[in-house]
């Protein structure tokens, strides 16, 4: 342990006494114990109910400032619903019935674990502000860039490694890690002036190629990028100084930004309407994880001091989750992390729902066999609010099991006889309703409006079938399993269900409907057990609404083109072929390597050929042969769209990668707080937009 990382004032603003600490916490603790055990007659509790959600409804709509409150009111409420259901709705005979109770309430009391780190994650959502450097550039340390790469497009590499070498950075080398062995990168190098590495075998996948080149490289710092995040010139400027001002800094981690909709948002028609799925994860708790100290490497858009890596051994190879293992290991040496939430780099989502399935359960599979080979609770060297960060960010991907659980506990009531929960149905929802509605309005405090209510479910939903089976055998067998890399690029011709894909969650939801189809006949054999069956049916239908939209998830879109537009506003210039004569000027408003759409001043008469010159301010810009491929007039302009016409050259790629990707403010993220109600309204629609755009497509086909 190094002296003075710990006790730095500085470095943990929000250190307290530890007494007060101590007796804060045994004074939450008991008031909590003395709520959560409290008897009430049903009268009682229905008044309490009441009161608890109306306060936290004002809370959360009117005094905000007063988050902390409305959390302890939902850990409140829901210790005396989980106390209540272990104590008076578990009396059960037959082995079926306890089996599926006891399931049920395992599964809740994981919701509760999950929710509770949660709180603590995000008890102070402070973004941090770049560190500037100092004003010597003498002082500024060495940098290495690594680009890893294996089987991806070269288009996509070269991309990358052009926004690499874009940086405004003076002490900076690139280095293109090839672990494809591919002629086609060697000569991408040459090409580019970036060092070329390769190795002899693919041991350990990324993590074995990164460690392969840290001891091929003597910079101060390693920069790290996915061969498809691209950063912007300014990334190095507003990372690299905190390095300078703390030397025991380890890690500054920047935000995974996406330039293309992910597949809910393109599959689901949710592009625009609201946050990805990952924007919580980037823009709150990693936010939260800066506060305490532990912040998790997301094995790209990051900066790590190599001493800081060297003393672990490197990258982690022992999971497939290399990155967040990596950052826990440094922690646990006393390291520091840090996060700017700042985007400085944009990269390309999975496209496709298969690979998206693919990419999570690896996570899935990493953080069960961190659980498994370097539990956080019990790692020495880490502080207990790191302990508790680490362990709800690994704990999350176990989601799997408890969300089918949560599927099949109606189902098993209305199809099968079998009792969840032996209770009468009016006293259970004076305990679950408010349980349910502050963790809602608690989750919303503390998303900065990066995710809507009831979303989380979704996401879950489309991959529990996969992550369980996963995260079931990590815990058997930690050492299985090999890493595998997230198809990026892919193209896709014509819409298509993928039913593979989408095959768990369809039984699923044919046993929902199946469940809700049966409970008139329930109702009818059962008249006694008429409103347990009613209220079963209700959240059985909310799971029938939750896996609609998971399976719509798999209605894969189109997606044609060999690279992404983004907008991107910029004075246009339209030349005769011969680049001797302006045609018209006007701006552009989506740029792509292969075109660009411009909406040009007046409406002038163009030839099919032009050339075109972006001015992007004091930088020269060599102009770029294209077609015009698509015109329309409107309200006295003229939009046209633009294709590059054959390869470009090597300063022309660059251009446009400068135009498209460099510019420091490139990347915005703004969260959005809608209401519950709208938010359930959204989960509902969402999937037939999905199967509208399926049948109009396979009608126009």
């Amino acid at each position: 342990m190094r002296s003075g990382r710990r006790s730095d004032p500085e470095a943990m603003p929000f250190a307290a006494s530890p007494t007060v600490s101590r007796l804060t916490l045994l004074g939450v603790f008991a008031a909590l114990l003395a709520f959560g055990l409290a008897e009430l007659p049903f009268e009682g509790q229905v008044l309490l109910s009441s009161a608890m959600v109306g306060i936290g409804y004002w809370v959360s709509t009117r005094a905000p400032e007063l988050r902390h409150a409305l959390l302890f009111l939902s850990v409140a409420v829901s210790l005396r619903y989980l106390w209540w259901r272990g104590h008076h709705s578990l009396d059960l005979v037959r082995p079926a019935d306890l089996l599926i109770a006891w399931s049920l309430y395992g599964a809740e009391l994981y919701g509760f674990v999950i929710m509770v780190l949660g709180y603590l994650q995000t008890t102070v959502l402070e973004p941090r502000r770049p560190t500037p450097l100092p004003a010597d550039p003498a002082r500024w340390p060495t940098v290495d860039v690594f680009v890893p790469t294996y089987d991806e497009p070269v288009d996509i590499v070269r991309r990358t490694l052009l926004g690499a070498l874009g940086m405004d950075y003076p002490h900076v080398q690139v280095h293109l890690l090839d672990d494809g062995r591919r002629p086609a990168m060697r000569e991408l190098a040459q090409e580019l002036g970036v060092t070329y590495h390769v190795r002899g075998d693919n041991k350990h996948a990324k993590a074995g190629n990164i460690n392969a080149a840290l001891a091929r490289t003597q910079g101060e710092l390693v920069a790290i990028f996915d061969c498809d995040h691209v950063p912007v010139r300014s990334f190095l400027g507003v990372t690299v100084g905190a390095f300078v001002a703390d030397p025991g800094l380890a890690l500054m981690q920047t935000p995974h930004y996406f330039y293309n909709p992910d597949p809910f948002e393109r599959n689901l028609g949710l592009d625009g309407r609201m946050p990805s799925e990952n924007a919580i994860f980037y823009h709150a708790v990693q936010i939260g994880n800066d506060f305490w100290n532990s912040v998790l490497f997301c094995g790209s858009c990051a900066v790590l001091r190599r001493s800081a890596l060297e003393e672990v051994g490197g990258i982690a190879v022992e999971t497939v989750t290399e990155d967040a293992h990596t950052s826990l290991r440094m922690a646990a040496r006393g390291w520091r992390s840090a996060y700017l939430d700042v985007p400085q780099a944009a990269g390309l989502a999975t496209e496709r729902y298969a690979f998206h399935v693919a990419q999570r359960v690896r996570w899935a599979r990493g953080m069960t066999q961190i659980l498994r080979l370097d539990n956080p609770l019990w790692m020495p060297g880490l502080s207990w609010p790191q302990r508790l960060a680490y362990l709800n960010a690994a704990l999350h991907f176990q989601f799997g099991l408890p969300r089918l659980i949560f599927f099949l506990a109606p189902i098993s009531y209305l199809l099968f006889d079998l009792r969840p929960v032996q209770a009468h149905p009016l006293v259970m929802l004076a305990y679950v309703v408010p349980h349910m509605m502050l963790a809602i309005m608690g989750g919303d405090s503390g998303s900065r409006g990066m995710r809507q209510a009831f979303w989380a479910e979704v996401y879950e939903a489309a991959l529990a079938p996969y992550t369980a089976l996963v995260t079931a055998l990590a815990w058997v067998a930690p050492r299985q399993g090999k890493f595998n890399v997230t198809v990026k690029g892919a193209r896709l011709d014509a819409i298509h269900f993928d039913w593979r894909s989408a095959a768990p969650n369809l039984v699923l939801l044919a046993l929902c409907l199946a469940a809700l189809a049966a409970t008139p006949l329930r109702v009818e054999e059962r008249p006694s057990e008429a409103l347990a069956l009613v209220i079963t049916a209700l959240f059985n239908l909310y799971n029938c609404t939750v896996l609609l939209a998971a399976v719509a998830v798999a209605i894969e879109r189109p997606q044609q083109r060999r690279s992404h537009r983004v907008a991107r506003t910029y004075p246009v210039y339209l030349l005769d072929p011969m680049g001797h004569e302006v045609l018209a000027s006007g701006e552009s408003r989506d740029l792509a390597e292969e075109g660009m759409g411009v909406l040009c001043a007046g409406l002038p008469e163009l030839p099919d050929q032009v050339l075109v010159v972006l001015d992007l301010g004091a930088d020269e810009v060599e102009a770029i042969p294209m077609e015009i491929r698509s015109r329309s007039a409107a309200d006295g302009s003229l939009w046209i769209g633009l294709e590059v016409m054959g390869p470009l050259s090597l300063v022309q790629r660059r251009d446009l990668v400068k135009a498209m990707f460099s510019p420091p403010d490139s990347w915005q993220v703004r969260g959005q707080f809608v209401p519950a109600a709208r938010a359930l309204a959204g989960v509902a629609q969402a999937p037939w937009r999905a199967f509208s755009s399926l049948f109009l497509g396979r009608r126009a086909a």
